[in-house]
């Protein structure tokens, strides 16, 4: 384990690792910068009264990073559904075989002997 005692070896592994690290530090830098706004972030200035306001009044839907997106099946996605509420009626098509078993090459299943 000599290779960890010169400060060469330790250098190395720590760049060799930054891909692992890297996003996540960013992320964290982003989120204390964004907790300490109003005070003008962790090397900004104080905002003005003004701008204090404005970061009071909240994120607008264009900031918002929560948005909610349905999970749309093809089937749904084909028939231009766009929320979870207006599922098309079942039609005639999905009472055949889903996946594996339409393709007809699926063994179906014998007694046991």
């Amino acid at each position: 384990m000599d290779f960890f005692q010169d400060t060469g070896g330790r250098l190395l592994v720590v760049l060799l690792t930054a891909p692992l690290w890297w996003s996540v530090l960013k992320a964290l830098w982003e989120e204390v910068n964004w907790m300490l706004r109003d005070e003008g972030g962790v090397f900004g200035p104080i905002p003005s009264e003004r701008e204090r306001v404005e970061l009071l009044e909240g994120p607008t839907a264009a900031e918002d990073p929560l948005v909610e997106d349905p999970i749309l099946s093809p089937l749904e996605r084909s028939h231009g559904a766009t929320t979870m509420g207006s599922r098309p009626a079942p039609t005639e098509e999905e009472d055949e075989p889903r996946g594996f078993a339409r393709s007809g090459k699926v063994k179906q299943p014998t007694r046991f002997r």
